[in-house]
């Protein structure tokens, strides 16, 4: 599913955050700001409840892809490059697997259109806004942010790139939320 971008269903930024913090709660992770979104992926969803696959792509077969979400909610596949650095906990390809759980949480057996550049379609509509915004929400609630946060200390406390810990801290900021 990401990639290209699809008309969903509405959902508010508050939304999206409502549906991190019960997920968290459910696997006992709400007070914990690192969110272990591999283990929950790989581990959890696939091993232990099989309620996916979790696949590792071959860089060739997913075509520049960094991961794939079966609009079905039958599989989850991350290119192995991405793998291997979210294993290895590098934040991008973190926010890039928390992406992928939020493509299967919200766009599983939904109606999907694809969106064109030429419409004008609100971000809280599209496919790939929402799941980057699940990204955010899942790896950095909004409940561990203080007004004195930087860069450096929601990278290390949640295990993200400089480029999320800024635009989370921008967008937190910005809605008043810190």
């Amino acid at each position: 599913m990401s990639g290209s971008n699809f008309i969903v269903p509405p959902r508010s930024w508050d939304n999206v955050a409502a549906i991190c913090e019960a997920l968290r709660a459910q696997l006992g992770l709400a007070d914990d700001p690192y969110f272990p979104v591999m283990d929950v992926l790989e581990r959890i969803l696939d091993h232990k409840l099989n309620m996916i696959h979790f696949e590792v792509g071959d860089p060739e077969d997913m075509e520049g892809a960094e991961g794939f979400t079966d609009p079905r909610g039958n599989f989850v596949t991350l290119r192995q490059d991405v793998y291997e650095d979210a294993i290895e906990g590098e934040g991008r390809a973190r926010f890039t697997a928390a992406h992928e759980l939020g493509h299967l949480v919200m766009h599983t057996n939904i109606p999907l259109a694809r969106a064109t550049r030429e419409q004008d379609i609100k971000p809280f509509r599209l496919s790939e806004q929402q799941a980057n915004q699940y990204a955010a929400e899942i790896l950095m609630p909004r409940k561990f942010f203080a007004s004195t946060d930087n860069e450096a200390i929601v990278m290390q406390r949640h295990g993200v790139s400089y480029e999320a810990s800024a635009n989370r801290l921008r967008f937190l900021r910005g809605k008043g939320l810190i």
